[in-house]
C-alpha cells in the first residue's frame, strides 16, 4: 500500500516545524493588557500570559496592547508571528482564536488564525503575516487579504463563535516565547504591485502566475505525471482492514441489522448504525462534484492568459472560463470524461479513509454505489414566501404546498432521490442550510412580525392566536400596554410596542412556529422515505445549542446537523440540551500565506499544509470524544476559485486545488483518521497520533 503512514508523517510536520523555528527569532515585549467578558490573563515572571475563559459568553476577549511608549505592534519586518500554547487542562481539549487587530473595521483590517490542543498539549500557533509592502496587489483584485503589520493595534485572544457550555475554566492556557520569526526586508521583498508584467496574474490551470510550491502545475505534462502517480497509489492502495461494505466498523459490536442506517446510542455514546448492524461515524466531505463555480472574465480579460480563448463559454449571459474543467479533460485524455472522473473519486474517497458524501455531491458519485451518501431536499429556497433574513413563512399556503410536494419536486431536480428511497447507501437527507430563525440579534422575529403587512400569513396567524388567548382587544391593550382600535388596526400596524406582554407572547408564537417547521420538514421526509433519516437543517454552530432551536429539532429530526467553524467540537454544548446525536455539516481550515497561491484565507490553523494536517487531526479527535458528535464533514473537497466563486468566496480549504492535485498531507492525515476511527472513539482517551493504546 503505497500511502505515508502516520509516523512518517509525523516526522515530516516536526521536521517542517523545526525548519522554522531554526530562523532569527523577535521576541514581543510584555504588553498592555486588557480583559473583557468572562476572561482573565496574568503574565508570570518569566513573561509567559495564562490565559483563562470562564463561562464564555459575552464575548470573553484578551487584548495584548503595545508596551508603554509604543502605539502600535510593528510586525512589518517578520515573516510569521508565533506563539507556544499550553493547554493546562487535565482532561478536555482547548481551542483559542488568535486575531491581529488593525485599525481599518471588520474581516479586511485583522489577521485571524487558531488552534486547538489536546490536554496537556504544547504546539506553536504560526501564522504568515501578510504584508501589505509584500502582497498587495493593484485595486479590485480578488485573492488574498493583506494588513498594515506596521501598524497593528493589539493582539487578541478569544473563542469567536461561542458555542461551548457556561462553564468555568473552559479554557486555560499558557502563551509562552510570543515572537516574530523569520526577517523579511522591504527593500528586497517587493510586491507584485510593482512587478512589470503583473497581468496576467492567473494561468492556464487556474493558478497565481506570482508564486511556486512543489505541487504547482507548469504544463500538460505535469498534469499527466501526477495523475499517473495518483494512479498508481490509487491500485496499490487497499480498503481500511476495519470497515465493512458501508465503512462501519466490521471488528465492532453486532447491533441489530434492519437494512438501513439508523442511529443509537451505544455505551454512552451516539452512533449511527449501518444496514449491515455495525457501528458507523460518517466521516465525509462536501461538495465532491468535478468542478465548482466558473471564473467571469467579463471586463477583466487581462487577468487571464491568452491560452484560455479557446476554452471560454458562455454561461448565464456571462463569458466565463473553468481551469479546472480544462485540467481534467487533459488528466483524462477526453471531453467526456464524467464515468472515470466519478469512479476515480469514489477510489479516492475509499484511499483517503472517508466513508461518506456529504452535502451537495454528485449524483454520479453516489450511483457509483460504493460510498454512503446523503441528500439535500432543498436549499434554502428564495422564492419561497419569507419572514426576516433567511426563514420562511411557514403559515403561507404556498410553503406549506411546497413541503407537501418537496421530494417529489426533488426527485424531478436529481434522479437520485427517487432511487435513495429503496438505497442502503442513503443516510438521509438534510433540509436547507445555516437558517436565519430571527432569534439572533436582540430577537428580530419580533421585529419581522410586528412589521409585516396585514395580508402576511405568520402574522395573520400570530393575531389570530392572540385572539383566541384574549378574546377581546381591549384585554390584549391591558396586558400589552397598548392602545388598538380593534383587531385589524393590529393586523395594518407596523410598529412595534416596548411591552414585556408583547415579548412573552411573541416567545410563544416563535416557538409554535419552529416547531411547526421542523414538524413539516419531518413529514416531507418520512412521508416518502420512511426508512432514511431526517437529518435536520444545519444549523450554524452556536444555533444548535440554542434551547428554543434544539429542542423541537430534536423532537422531529433523527439527527440534528450543525455546521461548526472552530477549530475543535470537543466542547460543544450539549448541558441542557437534548440528548440526541449530532451531525457536523461543515467546517474547515486554510492555511495563512504563502499557501498555494494567492487563495483568501479563512478558518486559519497555520502557516503549512503539516499544520493544517494537524488541525484537522484535532478536530476529528475531539469530535470522536464528543458522546453526541456522530460524524463530521469538510467542506469542502475542491479549493475554490482563485478569482472567487460567484458570492465573492475564494478560499483555499479542499482536499485537492484547482487543478485537481490532491494535499498530500491532508490525505495522508485523513487515511490515518478514517483507519483508526472506531477504536478511537470507544477507547475516549485523547492522544497525540490516531493509534490509541
Amino acid at each position: 500500500m503505497n500511502r505515508t503512514p502516520f509516523s512518517l508523517f509525523a516526522a515530516l510536520w516536526l521536521a517542517g516545524a523545526g525548519a522554522v523555528s531554526a530562523v532569527e527569532n523577535t521576541p514581543l515585549p510584555p504588553g498592555k493588557l486588557r480583559t473583557s467578558g468572562s476572561a482573565s490573563a496574568v503574565y508570570s515572571g518569566n513573561g509567559a500570559l495564562t490565559v483563562t475563559i470562564n463561562r464564555p459568553h459575552s464575548n470573553p476577549e484578551i487584548r495584548i496592547f503595545a508596551p508603554e511608549g509604543g502605539k502600535y505592534w510593528d510586525m512589518s519586518r517578520g515573516k510569521y508571528f508565533a506563539a507556544d500554547v499550553t493547554n493546562l487542562s487535565h482532561d478536555r481539549q482547548a481551542r483559542l482564536f488568535l486575531l491581529l487587530r488593525t485599525e481599518v473595521p471588520g474581516n479586511k483590517g485583522h489577521l485571524n488564525a487558531g488552534i486547538a490542543l489536546n490536554p496537556g498539549e504544547t504546539r506553536t500557533l504560526r501564522v504568515a503575516l501578510p504584508h501589505q509592502w509584500k502582497y498587495a496587489t493593484p485595486e479590485k483584485i480578488p485573492g488574498q487579504r493583506t494588513i498594515d503589520t506596521a501598524r497593528i493595534v493589539s493582539i487578541d485572544f478569544n473563542l469567536k463563535g461561542w458555542y461551548e457550555p457556561l462553564e468555568p475554566e473552559l479554557v486555560r492556557c499558557r502563551l509562552s516565547n510570543i515572537r516574530l520569526e523569520g526577517k523579511l526586508t522591504p527593500e528586497e521583498n517587493a510586491s507584485p504591485i510593482h512587478m512589470k508584467g503583473f497581468y496576467p496574474f492567473s494561468d492556464l490551470y487556474g493558478q497565481y502566475v506570482h508564486g511556486d510550491w512543489p505541487e504547482k502545475i507548469h504544463s500538460d505534462a505535469d498534469l499527466k505525471k501526477e495523475f499517473e502517480r495518483e494512479k498508481a497509489e490509487l491500485a496499490a492502495s487497499v480498503r481500511p482492514a476495519e470497515w465493512d461494505e458501508y465503512g462501519g466498523w466490521k471488528n465492532g459490536p453486532q447491533l441489530a441489522a434492519t437494512g438501513s442506517f439508523r442511529v443509537e446510542k451505544y455505551k454512552g455514546k451516539w452512533y449511527f448504525v449501518d444496514p449491515a448492524g455495525h457501528l458507523f461515524f460518517s466521516h465525509g466531505l462536501d461538495v465532491l462534484i468535478k468542478h465548482t463555480d466558473p471564473v467571469k472574465i467579463d471586463g477583466h480579460e487581462h487577468w487571464f492568459p491568452a491560452e484560455i480563448k479557446p476554452w471560454v463559454y458562455s454561461h448565464r449571459g456571462a463569458t466565463c472560463y473553468q481551469a479546472t474543467e480544462r485540467s481534467l479533460q487533459v488528466k483524462y485524455g477526453k471531453k467526456d470524461y464524467d464515468d472515470d472522473f466519478y469512479k476515480t473519486l469514489a477510489k479516492r474517497l475509499e484511499h483517503w479513509g472517508f466513508n461518506s458524501v456529504g452535502d451537495w455531491g454528485s449524483p454520479d458519485l453516489m450511483a457509483q454505489g460504493k460510498t454512503p451518501y446523503t441528500l439535500q431536499l432543498t436549499d434554502f429556497d428564495w422564492t419561497m414566501p419569507r419572514l426576516g433574513k433567511k426563514f420562511y413563512d411557514v403559515y403561507d399556503p404556498v410553503y406549506q404546498d411546497k413541503m407537501k410536494n418537496l421530494f417529489k419536486i426533488a426527485a424531478e431536480r436529481n434522479p437520485m432521490v427517487y432511487k435513495s428511497v429503496d438505497d442502503p447507501m442513503c443516510i438521509g437527507y438534510f433540509i436547507d442550510n445555516e437558517l436565519d430563525f430571527g432569534n439572533r440579534r436582540n430577537f428580530a422575529f419580533l421585529r419581522d412580525v410586528m412589521t409585516a403587512s396585514a395580508d402576511k400569513s405568520a402574522k395573520k396567524a400570530f393575531v389570530a392566536g392572540l385572539r383566541v388567548k384574549y378574546g377581546t382587544v381591549e384585554a390584549l391593550n391591558k396586558a400589552w400596554e397598548t392602545g388598538y382600535r380593534d383587531w385589524e388596526a393590529l393586523l395594518s400596524s407596523n410598529t412595534v410596542p416596548k411591552s414585556r406582554g408583547l415579548r412573552i407572547d411573541m416567545e410563544q408564537f416563535f416557538s409554535r412556529t419552529v416547531e411547526l417547521y421542523f414538524r413539516m420538514c419531518r413529514d416531507a421526509v418520512k412521508s416518502a422515505a420512511p426508512d432514511r433519516l431526517y437529518l435536520g437543517c444545519r444549523f450554524l454552530s452556536l444555533d444548535a445549542t440554542r434551547p428554543e432551536l434544539a429542542v423541537p429539532c430534536a423532537k422531529y429530526a433523527d439527527v440534528s446537523s450543525s455546521n461548526i467553524y472552530g477549530h475543535t467540537p470537543a466542547n460543544f454544548r450539549v448541558e441542557g440540551m437534548p440528548d440526541r446525536p449530532i451531525l457536523i455539516g461543515e467546517f474547515q481550515f486554510s492555511t495563512s500565506l504563502p499557501g498555494r497561491g494567492r487563495f483568501a484565507p479563512n478558518i486559519v490553523a497555520g502557516s503549512t499544509e503539516k499544520e493544517r494536517a494537524t488541525a484537522y487531526l484535532r478536530y476529528l479527535q475531539g469530535a470522536l470524544l464528543h458522546p453526541n458528535i456522530v460524524g463530521a464533514h469538510w467542506f469542502q473537497f475542491r479549493d475554490q476559485p482563485l478569482t472567487g466563486r460567484s458570492d465573492g468566496e475564494g478560499f483555499q480549504t479542499g482536499f485537492v486545488d484547482i487543478a485537481d492535485t490532491p494535499y498530500r498531507e491532508m490525505t495522508a492525515m485523513s487515511r490515518e483518521i478514517g483507519e483508526n476511527m472506531y477504536r478511537y472513539r470507544i477507547n475516549g482517551k485523547y492522544s497525540d497520533g490516531m493509534k490509541s493504546e
